[in-house]
């Protein structure tokens, strides 16, 4: 009987491995085809690109490959200089040249040097000298017109809470600040100091403030969504605070994973897709959302750079028509991204989407591991929708003149 029994569970056992063996083995298969059809398709990808190229182009990819070049020497033959030099980008057909330019980099830079463009886009290694130059050199532009427009005795605004308070108490009004510039441009550096709240982030940054702000530490953060308000009891509106007894039961007892997420997400990216990885994003003025409404301290200065900002390249991504969006940030008027570059990058990601995926999945996983995820996982809700948050932006409207 012992024999018999011993028998069954031998067959059993033997039966349950080549059970699991062969589930193994399609889990194997499917990701290995997996892996095959998305390498067949980044090659369609790159022959398509490739033939899409103009001779002079083929030309630069060619000896970017036999001499051995770096991407920055690759932008400098392509004549995008690390220019400090203001660019003028007033007509729309010079915005939108300047940003074919950028686009073709990119692309060339997709073939010569896929690795250092995907490390750059997130933010795992620091973007090229020329478009890091580029933007900032731009914003200086921007910020030196705002600051003239700002004292205009007629239409002038204000660009900092407390101009006493600021550059050491130096000046009293916007006209007197001006004039300063006037007749010392170099103080354009304290100026941009003073307004500039964030400009490039890299990857290992933003994974600390994404990491922080899911474990529920450190400073306050984002605002209290209303269906987590409504949930616990707290004002909508109001920052969320890891010291708040009852904003912590909230956070860990009351909200899924998912939905912390989703409350992060309202003013954070995710690491690898925050475009500050990129070197063309600039928060600047202030990062309360309650100054720049209408009738707020930073309202008007809001106004002249919706109305201008355009004129040097930067557009808001993050505009009022994502309150429309389930799955979106919410709109930030201090977040102005640079439009030659950030757009070359973006519709690089919106063709390659596919295979941009398993990258982003791959990273991700790769920092839940290192966090661990006994608490909670870290990635779900962007695993389902990343492209939700990527891709809804407010892109500037195609000048007319674009052929």
């Amino acid at each position: 009987m012992l024999l018999l029994v011993g028998s069954l569970l031998v067959r059993d056992a033997s039966a349950s491995q080549q059970e699991y063996d062969g589930q193994s083995h399609r889990i194997k298969t499917r990701t290995e085809a997996h892996s095959v059809g998305l390498e067949v398709s980044r090659q369609a990808l790159q022959l398509a690109t490739w033939s899409g190229l103009s001779p002079r182009a083929k030309m630069l990819v060619a000896r970017s490959n036999a001499e051995g070049w770096e991407p920055d020497d690759l932008l400098n033959a392509l004549e995008l200089h690390a220019t400090q030099r203001c660019l003028d980008l007033h007509q729309p057909s010079h915005l939108a040249e300047r940003k074919a330019r950028w686009a073709e980099a990119v692309r060339l830079l997709s073939l010569t040097h896929p690795d250092a463009l995907e490390q750059w886009i997130l933010g795992e290694r620091r973007p090229p000298r020329a478009a890091l130059t580029e933007a900032s050199t731009q914003l200086r532009c921007l910020i030196e017109a705002m600051v003239f427009a700002s004292a205009e005795p007629d239409h002038g605004f204000r660009i900092v809470l407390s101009l006493r308070g600021s550059f050491g108490g130096r000046f009293a009004t916007q006209a007197e600040l001006a004039a300063h510039l006037q007749r010392y441009p170099r103080f354009i550096a304290q100026i941009l100091g003073t307004l500039l709240r964030s400009d490039y982030r890299d990857m290992g940054s933003q994974s600390f403030i994404w990491y922080r702000k899911m474990r529920f530490t450190g400073r306050s953060f984002n605002k209290i969504s209303e269906r987590a308000a409504g949930r616990c009891g707290l004002t909508p509106g109001h920052t969320w605070k890891p010291e708040n007894e009852r904003h912590k039961r909230c956070w860990f007892e009351e909200l899924s994973p998912d939905e912390r997420e989703q409350e992060i997400l309202l003013a954070s990216a995710a690491p690898a897709l925050s475009r500050h990885h990129w070197g063309t994003e600039f928060d600047i003025l202030g990062l309360n959302p309650r100054l720049f409404e209408e009738g707020a301290q930073l309202f008007e200065a809001w106004l002249w750079l919706d109305g201008q900002a355009l004129d040097y390249g930067f557009f808001q991504p993050f505009g009022p028509d994502h309150s429309e969006q389930q799955f979106a940030h919410m709109e930030e008027r201090w977040h102005w991204s640079y439009y030659p570059i950030a757009q070359a990058i973006w519709e690089h990601l919106l063709e390659r989407k596919h295979l941009f995926e398993p990258v982003l999945h791959d990273l991700w996983s790769r920092l839940e591991r290192r966090w661990g995820t006994r608490h909670s996982p870290y990635f779900t809700h962007m695993r389902d929708h990343w492209r939700d948050y990527l891709f809804h932006i407010t892109v500037p409207r195609p000048p007319e003149s674009l052929p």
